[in-house]
């Protein structure tokens, strides 16, 4: 059997071997979270937030996602300060998008998003209730309340993140994205905390297969959380990162910034070959002002 010359061989494995632009992945970066991680670095006041945020867009994070701080340093879900925090980083020389939290505490009822009057461009909504941490914590979301957030959100022009913890808030959520009259927004699970999904990379796979066709999907993954990013974008998912979710960089090393940990996932979707989305391409992906 003939393989055809040498040169003939170096040009069909160069052919075959040749890097392709794929499509562009969602960074986003979490930098505040709402609860306390035990990171130090974690920002605490609302000047913190801000500050954090915009050096995680310099740092290439396609959309910031917040939860708002109180000037002195309290967990805070006053529309008034996400309206500060808003206000501060669309008037900075940057262009992210602004995903804001619309959930409330733990074992809280279900309230109107506080974030709301902020005009977001993105707000989370959480698609089941769940257990929470090793104690008896409890985020709750029960249907009539999903519903009308889910209306509220569509309402206002805000695109949804259906955030799920484990796969049956991901069947939920992809029936609301399949029929959202307007932007299906992005199904968003989060693995690895107690009492929701494990850090597993089939599930991966089997959210992928659950979203419908033209929504994306996105993962945070707490335990493993750079090999799991690098699943997700190896499938065609998106991202998230930052110091809401993430203690270390690496064994024994504290994350030091949400600018950090925005520059390893970057340099991670550059190598698997899927460059990290601008804002602009976000919205486009996201069907934002379409």
């Amino acid at each position: 059997m003939s393989f055809g010359s040498g040169a003939q061989m170096s040009r069909a494995f160069a052919r075959a071997a040749r890097v392709r632009a794929q499509a562009p992945a969602i960074l986003t970066c979490a930098v505040s979270g709402g609860i306390v991680t035990g990171n130090p670095n974690q920002p605490v006041t609302l000047d913190d937030v801000v500050e954090e945020a915009l050096a995680a867009a310099r740092a290439g994070a396609s959309v910031v996602h917040v939860h708002a701080r109180s000037p002195d340093g309290g967990i805070s879900g006053a529309p008034a300060h996400y309206e500060e925090i808003a206000r501060r980083i669309r008037e900075a020389d940057v262009d992210v998008l602004l995903n804001l939290s619309s959930g409330g505490e733990l074992g809280g009822g279900a309230e109107r998003p506080a974030c709301l009057s902020a005009a977001p461009d993105i707000a989370t909504l959480l698609c089941g209730s769940v257990n929470f941490g090793p104690g008896d914590g409890l985020l709750l979301a029960p249907r009539s309340f999903i519903d009308a957030q889910a209306a509220e959100l569509a309402g206002a022009g805000v695109c949804a993140e259906y955030e799920c913890f484990d796969l049956g808030m991901v069947a939920t959520a992809a029936a609301l994205a399949a029929g959202s009259a307007g932007a299906g927004g992005m199904i968003h699970l989060i693995m690895g905390s107690l009492g929701g999904a494990p850090a597993d990379p089939g599930l991966i796979s089997r959210l992928a297969s659950m979203t419908p066709e033209g929504v994306p999907w996105a993962i945070t993954s707490i335990p493993a959380h750079f090999s799991m990013m690098a699943v997700a974008i190896a499938l065609g998912g998106h991202i998230r990162t930052g110091l809401e979710d993430v203690l270390q960089v690496a064994p024994g090393e504290q994350a030091a910034s949400n600018a950090q940990l925005v520059e390893r996932a970057r340099s991670l979707c550059e190598a698997i070959g899927r460059p990290v989305a601008s804002a602009a391409q976000a919205r486009e992906i996201l069907g934002i002002g379409a």
